[in-house]
Order: C-alpha cells, then sequence, then structure tokens
C-alpha cells in the first residue's frame, strides 16, 4: 500500500519528478559508460600485456630470482625438452616458448646504440602476435642469423630490411662476442621507449652468440587467464627444481592503470551520489512544502509520525528505482552503440598508435550502477522524510 501511494505521489507533479528522474539516469549511464570502459581497458591491457610480453607464467631454475645479475645464463634452464612435455601434458595450457634476453651494443659501422634483445622461437612468437610489422617479414624459422627491430632503433641506426648490422654482447663464460645480423623486419608494440632499443632475434642465433645451450625461462601460455593460479600451483607441486612468476607478478605498469582508474572510477561515483541526492532531497523537499496542509490533515487523522517518514523515504526509493531501471537500459543501449561506432582514441601516454572505444559491459557493472542509484535516492529522502514527520499539526494544518 506504501509503495502505491509513493508511486502515484512521485508523479502529481510530472515536471519535476521527470528532471529528477533525468538527473538519475544521467548518473547511472555515466557511471556504466566508464565502468564499462575501465574494465574493456583492463582486460584489453592484461591481454596483450600477456602475449606480447610476459605470458600468463614464466618458469625459471630455481634460484634464478636471486642471482639474476650474475653472469649470463649461469642460472638457465638445461633440460628444456623434458621441462617442456610436463608442462605441456597440462590440458589448460596451450604452448611454451623458450626465451633468451640479452643486451649489448649494435653497430652500422659508422654509429652504435645499445640494446635489449629477446631472443624467440619464430614459430611460437608469430602465435603469440605481440606486435605488429611496419617493414620487411618476420622472424624466419631457419635463418639464425635474422632479426627484427624495434621502429625507434631501425630509425636510429638508418637500418632498413635487408640491411647488416652487428651485435656485441657479453658470452655465459663472461667474454665478448660479437655476430653479423641481418635486419628482416621492423616492428612496433606501441611502447616508444620499448621500441627504441628492441630487437627480436631467433633463439638459435642468440645461444650462438652466447656460446650455450642454455635458455633463460619457459613462457607458459593457457587456454584461459582465470586459470593461472590454479596451473601455477600444479606444476610448482608436480615439477621440482623451478621457481615461477606470474602475469600478474611481472605486469607493473597493468597494476599503475588500474590503481589510477579505480580512483577516478570512485570519484566519478562521489559526484554522481552527491548530485543525486541533493536532486532528489530537493524534489522531495518541494513535495512537503506543496503538501505541508496534507501531512497535518495525515497526522491529525490519526496517521503516526514514522508512517509519514516512511511515505516519504519510499518516495525517495521509488524515484531511485524507476531511476535505476531507466539509467541501466540507457546505459546498455547506449554503450551497445559505442561499441559498434568505431570511434579510436589518440595513444596513451608512452604509446605511439590509438586505440578504439569500446565498453564491456559485465552484471557487475550494471548492478553497481543501479544500486548506487537507489542507494543514493534512498538516503536523500531520509532528511526530508524527518522534516515532515516533526511538522506541528496545528502549524501544518493552518499553512498557507
Amino acid at each position: 500500500m506504501t509503495a502505491r501511494i509513493a508511486f502515484r505521489n512521485v508523479f502529481r507533479n510530472r515536471r519535476r519528478s521527470a528532471i529528477t528522474l533525468l538527473v538519475i539516469v544521467f548518473g547511472a549511464v555515466g557511471l556504466i559508460l566508464f565502468g564499462g570502459y575501465k574494465q574493456q581497458t583492463f582486460r584489453g591491457l592484461r591481454e596483450s600485456t600477456i602475449r606480447s610480453r610476459v605470458g600468463h607464467l614464466q618458469v625459471y631454475k630455481r634460484g634464478f630470482a636471486t642471482n639474476e645479475a650474475k653472469k649470463p645464463l649461469d642460472y638457465g634452464l638445461d633440460n628444456v625438452a623434458a621441462l617442456r612435455r610436463a608442462i605441456e601434458s597440462d590440458k589448460r595450457v596451450k604452448m611454451t616458448a623458450a626465451q633468451v634476453t640479452l643486451m649489448g651494443l649494435v653497430s652500422n659501422g659508422e654509429k652504435s646504440e645499445t640494446f635489449l634483445a629477446t631472443a624467440v622461437e619464430p614459430a611460437k612468437e608469430k602465435q603469440m602476435n605481440g606486435y605488429r610489422l611496419t617493414g620487411g617479414s618476420d622472424l624466419p624459422d631457419n635463418e639464425p642469423d635474422a632479426v627484427i627491430l624495434g621502429r625507434g632503433l631501425a630509425a636510429s641506426m638508418h637500418a632498413k630490411p635487408g640491411d647488416y648490422l652487428t651485435l656485441m654482447t657479453t658470452t655465459s663464460t663472461g667474454s665478448l662476442n660479437a655476430t653479423d645480423v641481418r635486419v628482416a623486419g621492423i616492428f612496433m608494440s606501441g611502447v616508444k621507449e620499448f621500441d627504441d632499443r628492441s630487437v627480436k632475434m631467433s633463439l638459435s642465433g642468440a645461444q650462438q652468440l652466447l656460446q650455450t645451450k642454455k635458455v633463460e625461462r619457459l613462457i607458459v601460455m593457457l587456454n584461459e587467464t582465470d586459470d593461472t593460479a590454479a596451473v601455477r600451483a600444479d606444476l610448482a607441486r608436480r615439477i621440482p627444481g623451478i621457481e615461477m612468476k606470474d602475469w600478474s607478478e611481472l605486469a607493473t605498469f597493468y597494476h599503475q592503470v588500474v590503481l589510477l582508474y579505480n580512483g577516478i572510477f570512485g570519484f566519478l561515483g562521489l559526484i554522481v551520489s552527491a548530485i543525486v541526492v541533493f536532486s532528489v532531497a530537493n524534489t522531495i523537499l518541494m513535495s512537503i512544502f506543496e503538501r505541508t496542509r496534507e501531512i497535518g490533515t495525515l497526522m491529525a487523522m490519526g496517521t503516526t509520525r514514522a508512517r509519514v517518514a516512511r511515505m516519504f523515504l519510499a518516495e525517495g526509493l521509488v524515484i531511485g528505482v524507476l531511476g535505476a531501471i531507466a539509467g541501466v537500459v540507457g546505459g546498455a543501449l547506449l554503450a551497445n552503440a559505442i561499441n559498434h561506432g568505431h570511434i579510436m582514441l589518440p595513444p596513451p601516454p608512452g604509446y605511439t598508435v590509438g586505440y578504439p572505444l569500446r565498453m564491456l559491459l559485465s552484471p557487475s557493472i550494471l548492478i553497481t550502477a543501479a544500486f548506487i542509484s537507489i542507494v543514493t535516492a534512498t538516503v536523500s529522502s531520509i532528511v526530508p522524510a524527518l522534516k515532515a514527520s516533526r511538522m506541528k499539526i496545528v502549524d501544518a494544518l493552518g499553512h498557507i
């Protein structure tokens, strides 16, 4: 009964109620759009970080983390084939890829620059698809002396596909070694600092340069990112002599972005809540002012002060529910339209390419937006409800 009366009272002044509902709807839509954008950003950044750099898991020889600063590959993995078979026997594992990182100088005969190379298995690297070629071809499977350069490093060395460069680094025994390499292609990852120093080369070529058969780590790619913790626990139990890091431990930039966006989302939520509170409170206060004699009549007829307060609380709840429903529907429709609009955003700081504007709508986002709308609308009606319930009957009846 109270809910039905509250519903009818909300629409006694349709213009004012409509304006209040619009405020709630716009607030809910804003929360949904930003929440969907935030979730899509987190998911896209997470998956791109996993594919392009770190994998779901990285497997090292036990002791690698505490001895990483020693000679190259001093704590490298030896029996990689057997380790691979043990890891890939898990059906949740999509593939494993061996990698070695090395640093040194690259020269074109006239100038030298420092480089950071990642030695990969070309066929496996193509499956990870973590970069985009801007010239030439990808790493060939059977050419150990072929490399691809980051776009910034290629520009600095004035190198183009087909040119030859010299790489010099320290071997696993601590001596210097150099090799001539052919530039097969030029790539970009989107991160300028990385592209300015990055080289990708075949694992066999790097092992020849370092004079070793060891590998630094095995990258483990899973079918589902959500299985990371479970697979890590199973591998740690089944395989002795290894240590692991998961993508979350290695993705520092990802966590910085998450903290930033969560802070922004929380601040936006506070602003929306404040706007809704003041709008709904104003609507109900105006309603109380217009219905003062009505309130006095109700209390004169025996209606308790608690019941009067519940009536106005119910009106706030009704406004909140109606606004939440309309906001969720409007937000979902607008997010879907944006997803199909192919809108491109400019590159974020540190990147050189833009990305499409997309929203990831999950039930949690819609529920959160609806919950905030309903709670703020209801809470904002508390003070007006108390004001109405505390009126003196004589003064209310005599109000003009």
